[in-house]
């Protein structure tokens, strides 16, 4: 990484320089002919790339947003998709324009986008599970966890013959030899057709049965009443037989709606309120990602690389109770932000601290590596603020970063070593800015010294 930028400020210098102090009328002080056409306009001199002005062969000129993984890069061309930079609004880009892991127009390939990748059996780009080649992009077969032709249920993983979907993909029955939910016993002498011991009722404990009516708590094929027997039981709004979130009957037995407060596996969230902009919308479906400054400071020792930014992110999360899975704005000399994070059309919001809630820090990726934040990281993952600063010699209120605001790696080798060293220097960025110093701001900080993580929900 750190030669391709060399390369390009070798371009750069070579192609876009500063011939000095324009002329503004246009004289000179030569004594040849005054016919000839001028190679550039008069008034204006020669283009200079990164004034932010497009002019002259330049196909773009962004200022100081100008970088390798930005819109426009270094030497006033645009990003393209197959250049190998992840552009701002590609999701990849691998340099080729294959149809492989990165496909040609730069969206990462999917199971149903009717291209067969390496890991895929087959891809029909359809939802048809019924055609021999189901939606996880395999044949159909039994554990699959996709309800197939001949199939009757298929938990995947979770299929069995003491279950209500047996380990065949069929729905429990009485009669086919297994004894599930909501069965006492199958081909015994003592069992009924319905599953239950002949001597169930008759107000004795006998051989095979927990309990017997006569004032105890018992269901009626003489079993105690517990959650998840398949016998629904006074207390139990429903029993499903299974401890699976997300099938509309909750692990404690009680039906999984919507606003409930408990996330089951088909819902994104479940926030228990109707409001909106709050990252869960009142169907329980994603509608911000969250975006905190870590409570915690880190030397650059402390940090563990990017994947270890990326832990601390994630436990600080957890801790707070956050959804989500969270990285580190972060760069060394191979990856950043631009490379490592998912991009999207959510908004970016705080947690919800004495600034309200839904606070927005941006209204899309676009937004957040547009140079300016519509406001600060300033809320950790508590909801707490963090401490005023504004000056690159107050520690408790920057952030590692080495990161350019358009989310590509600042030039230099100023990340402590890879984040992993306490010798050197590192990039910071000041917590309480919201123009590109929030990321930009302190291009040397003592590794030595114990600064915060920005962390994004991706």
């Amino acid at each position: 990484m750190r030669s391709l930028l060399l390369l390009h400020f070798i371009l750069l210098m070579g192609c876009f320089t500063d011939e000095g102090q324009r002329d503004p009328a246009g004289t000179s002080s030569s004594t040849g002919s005054t016919t000839a056409e001028p190679t550039t306009d008069p008034t204006t001199g020669p283009a200079i790339c990164g004034d932010g002005v497009q002019e002259g062969a330049e196909a773009c000129d962004d200022g100081e947003l100008n970088a390798l993984y930005a819109a426009c890069g270094p030497l006033c061309l645009p990003n393209y998709c197959g250049d190998g930079l992840r552009g701002p609004t590609e999701l990849c880009d691998d340099g080729n324009l294959d149809d492989d892991t990165c496909r040609s127009d730069c969206i990462p390939a999917r199971c149903g986008d009717a291209v067969v990748q390496s890991n895929e059996d087959c891809d029909d780009g359809d939802l048809d599970e019924s055609n021999g080649c189901t939606t996880k992009c395999a044949a159909p077969v039994c554990g699959d966890g996709v309800v197939s032709t001949d199939e009757e249920c298929d938990l995947g993983p979770l299929n069995s013959d003491t279950g209500h979907c047996t380990s065949a993909c069929r729905n429990a029955v009485c009669g086919d030899k297994l004894v599930q939910p909501g069965e006492a016993c199958e081909d015994a002498a003592d069992c009924n057709g319905k599953c239950r011991w002949t001597t169930c009722n008759d107000g004795m404990v006998q051989a095979g049965e927990a309990c017997d009516g006569a004032g105890e708590k018992c269901t009626d094929f003489c079993t105690k009443p517990q959650c998840g027997d398949g016998y629904k039981s006074p207390g139990e709004g429903c029993d499903d037989g299974n401890a699976l979130s997300g099938d509309d009957c909750t692990p404690d037995c009680q039906p999984s709606i919507c606003g409930d407060g408990v996330v089951a596996s088909d819902e994104p969230c479940d926030d228990m309120n109707n409001d909106l902009g709050d990252g869960c919308t009142p169907e329980c479906t994603r509608d911000a990602r969250f975006v905190f400054v870590t409570s915690a400071a880190f030397q650059g020792a402390a940090i563990g690389g990017l994947q270890g930014a990326d832990d601390h992110c994630q436990e600080l999360a957890d801790a707070a109770s956050l959804i989500g899975t969270y990285r580190a704005w972060l760069s060394d000399g191979s990856a950043s932000p631009a490379s490592r994070f998912t991009k999207g059309d959510l908004p970016y919001i705080l947690r919800p601290s004495q600034l309200g809630l839904s606070v927005k820090v941006a209204g899309s990726w676009l937004d957040l590596v547009d140079g300016t934040l519509v406001h600060p990281i300033q809320v950790t993952e508590k909801g707490e603020l963090v401490a005023p600063g504004g000056s690159c010699q107050a520690p408790d209120s920057l952030a590692w970063t080495h990161t350019h605001a358009t989310a590509g790696p600042l030039p230099g080798d100023a990340d402590c070593g890879g984040w992993k060293f306490n010798t050197g220097v590192g990039a910071a960025g000041i917590v309480n800015q919201g123009g590109p110093a929030w990321t930009e701001g302190c291009p040397e900080i003592s590794c030595t010294k114990a600064l915060h993580l920005y962390c994004f929900e991706q």
